[in-house]
C-alpha cells in the first residue's frame, strides 16, 4: 500500500463520499475509487460496501481507521514542524554581541522578531568585541552553547569566521541637558574647543577615527575621562561629565530631556560587523531575524547606514 491509499481512504471516511474525498484530494472521482479498490486488494480487507452508489464503511474500515488515525497525527506533526522550520516559526537563535549592539538596539529588533515568530527561543549575550570572536568561533554542529549570529566592532581573525562590514552609522555629538551648545541644531568640530571631552578606550578604532578629526582641525580638548563601552560615555555625559561624539545606538535608551543629541560635523562613522561561521549554514531564523535587524536600522539611520546586504 502506499501513502495515496491512505490518504483516499482517509478521506472517503471523514467527508462520507466520494465525491467530497475527491474535492479534498484534488482529484476525480474514479481516481479515489480506483485508490480504494487497490487499498482493498493490498491489504485483503472489504473496507466498503456499495450500496445504491454510496459506499458503506465495514467494521474493519472502522478499525483500519483508527490505526490510520494514529499514523496521520504523526505525519501532521511532521508537516506543521516542517512548516515552522520553513517559515522560521520554530527553533532557537543564539546571539552574541558588542554592547553597543546589544543592549539597546538588538533588544528593539528582539521584540519585533518576536512578534512575527512567538515559539523561536532567543539568547542574547554582550560582551566584547574579542569575546564575541571567540565564541562564535568556537561554534560547532556539536555544541550545545552554539552562536548563531555575532556582532563586534573588531577583534582578532579567525579562520572559521566570516567578518562581514554590516552598519557605518554617522556618529553624533551629545551633550547634557542645559549645555551651552544645545540651542544649536548642529555641532561642529570647531565647536567643542576647550570641551571636557568624554572618549572611549585608546584602542578602539571608532575611538581613532574621532581622534584623528580633532587633531585635523587642530581642536583641542580637555580629555581626561575614558570608557570601554558608549553607553558609558553617553550616561556619564548625561550625568553632566562632559560631552563626545558616539555612535547614536548608544543614545537610544535616553530622552532628550536626559540627553541631548545632535548631528557632528565633519561626519565620523562608527561601525560594526556581522560576524558568521564559514562552515556552518545561516538558519532561516537566523535570515529572518537579519531581516528586521536591517528594516529596523533602515528606519533609525537610512539606507545610506548599512554595508552589507546580508
Amino acid at each position: 500500500m502506499n501513502l495515496r491509499q491512505i490518504e483516499a481512504f482517509r478521506m472517503v471516511m471523514l467527508t462520507g463520499t466520494v465525491t467530497g474525498a475527491a474535492e479534498r484530494l484534488s482529484i476525480s472521482q474514479p481516481a479515489v475509487s480506483r485508490l480504494l479498490s487497490l487499498l482493498e486488494a493490498k491489504t485483503g480487507l472489504t473496507l466498503f460496501t456499495r450500496s445504491k452508489q454510496r459506499l458503506q464503511p465495514t467494521p474493519e474500515a472502522l478499525l483500519f481507521l483508527r490505526e490510520v488515525d494514529r499514523s496521520f497525527v504523526g505525519l501532521e506533526k511532521l508537516e506543521r514542524a516542517a512548516h515552522n522550520i520553513r517559515t522560521a516559526a520554530t527553533g532557537s537563535l543564539r546571539i552574541a554581541s558588542i554592547p553597543i549592539v546589544g543592549l539597546v538596539f538588538l533588544p528593539r529588533v528582539i521584540a519585533r522578531y518576536r512578534r512575527l515568530h512567538p515559539d523561536v527561543a532567543i539568547g542574547l549575550q554582550t560582551r566584547s568585541s574579542a569575546t564575541v570572536m571567540d565564541w562564535m568561533a568556537s561554534s560547532n554542529w556539536m555544541a550545545t552553547s552554539n552562536y548563531d549570529l555575532g556582532f563586534a566592532s573588531s577583534g582578532p581573525e579567525q579562520s572559521n569566521i566570516q567578518k562581514i562590514a554590516y552598519a557605518a552609522i554617522p556618529g553624533v555629538c551629545i551633550l547634557p541637558a542645559g549645555h551651552r551648545l544645545a540651542a544649536k541644531s548642529s555641532v561642529e568640530v570647531g565647536d567643542l574647543e576647550g570641551e571636557e571631552f568624554i572618549s572611549l578606550d585608546p584602542a578602539d578604532g571608532n575611538r581613532v577615527a574621532v581622534d584623528k578629526v580633532f587633531q585635523a582641525a587642530d581642536v583641542r580638548r580637555r580629555m581626561s575621562i575614558e570608557a570601554p563601552y558608549a553607553l558609558a560615555v553617553a550616561n556619564m555625559v548625561a550625568a553632566g561629565a562632559g560631552v563626545s561624539v558616539v555612535s547614536p545606538l548608544a543614545t537610544l535608551g535616553f530622552s532628550e530631556e536626559a540627553l541631548v543629541v545632535r548631528p557632528f560635523a565633519p561626519v565620523v562613522r562608527f561601525g560594526f560587523s556581522l560576524l558568521l561561521r564559514k562552515d556552518i549554514p545561516l538558519s532561516l531564523a537566523a535570515r529572518a531575524f537579519l531581516d528586521i535587524t536591517r528594516a529596523h536600522l533602515v528606519e533609525l539611520y537610512g539606507q545610506d547606514a548599512l554595508v552589507a546586504s546580508v
